[in-house]
């Protein structure tokens, strides 16, 4: 008896389902009824699959789903800075097919980071140079986030690049140090990789704030220190806490020209907003 009512309640709900899946369908607007900028503006809400997967539907909707605005908004939502797009270089491809190329070079990217750039660079979408790439990189999201590190860390010339589009000017340092880790991957331990990221930070740091009375010695042992002090406040592994205190006391031994209510606010930063580097360990 109580199967028997379970299983009607279970046809009776999946009924329900179809009906207002019917229903659904019917009221979505068959976009040949509409104007064909409208019908447009439609398809401008989907993404590249669901954009392919409407060219299937008939005739119509494959050329409403092959217009150049649709796919050139696509390509400039996801890679923001490609050379392909400036307008003094002759266009060798539509949008769709540069969106193609795109993003098989962003996958070839995760797998090989050299030879993805390679690609892009063989395809003419993107110019050989480490300004163009730092452009390319710092404009786009899409690419491996590891990947991305193993590349920077092999090609100092374009982090160089990547590092001189960032500002932090009027920017407190722990918040500076937790953009600029936002923006390139830190390494997962402490090592040759970590320094070289602190030491251009330091450089590029002081180049947007004048004003700071700390030299780049000063900056690169007060960012280090502010890493390990966000591994000892965030990890779990870590029972005995570091005080602001022992913070300040040992900073204060290691640098000059930074007053202890300065690095008092600087540990207050970390204990409130947390890790400035959360890929580092």
């Amino acid at each position: 008896m109580g199967q028997a009512a379970s299983c009607r309640s279970s046809h009776c709900r999946t009924r329900h389902r179809q009906r207002e899946k019917r229903s659904l369908l019917q009221s979505f607007p068959d976009l040949t009824h509409l104007p064909p900028e409208l019908a447009v503006q439609v398809l401008s809400h989907l993404d590249a699959t669901d954009l392919c997967l409407a060219a299937c539907v008939n005739e119509y909707w494959c050329d409403l789903a092959n217009v150049e605005p649709l796919w050139k908004g696509l390509c400039y939502n996801r890679w923001g800075s490609v050379s392909a797009y400036n307008t003094d270089l002759p266009l060798q491809h539509s949008y769709k097919q540069l969106y193609m190329i795109l993003d098989n070079g962003t996958l070839t990217f995760t797998g090989d980071p050299r030879e993805g750039i390679s690609y892009l660079v063989s395809t003419g979408v993107l110019v050989d140079s480490p300004e163009a790439i730092a452009l390319f990189i710092h404009n786009t999201s899409a690419l491996d986030w590891h990947s991305l590190r193993r590349f920077l860390q092999d090609r100092l010339d374009v982090l160089d690049c990547l590092i001189q589009l960032h500002d932090y000017t009027d920017l407190f340092l722990p918040d500076s140090l937790r953009r600029f880790f936002s923006l390139i991957p830190a390494p997962n331990e402490r090592g040759q990789f970590l320094e070289t990221l602190l030491d251009k930070f330091s450089d590029r740091y002081l180049e947007c704030n004048h004003q700071v009375a700390m030299d780049k010695d000063t900056v690169f042992v007060v960012c280090y220190s502010l890493i390990l002090l966000s591994v000892d406040l965030t990890s779990p592994h870590v029972k005995n806490k570091m005080s602001k205190r022992e913070f300040i006391r040992n900073l204060r031994q290691a640098t000059t020209g930074v007053s202890d209510e300065l690095l008092g606010h600087m540990y207050d930063n970390i204990y409130l907003t947390g890790h400035v580097a959360t890929n580092y360990k």
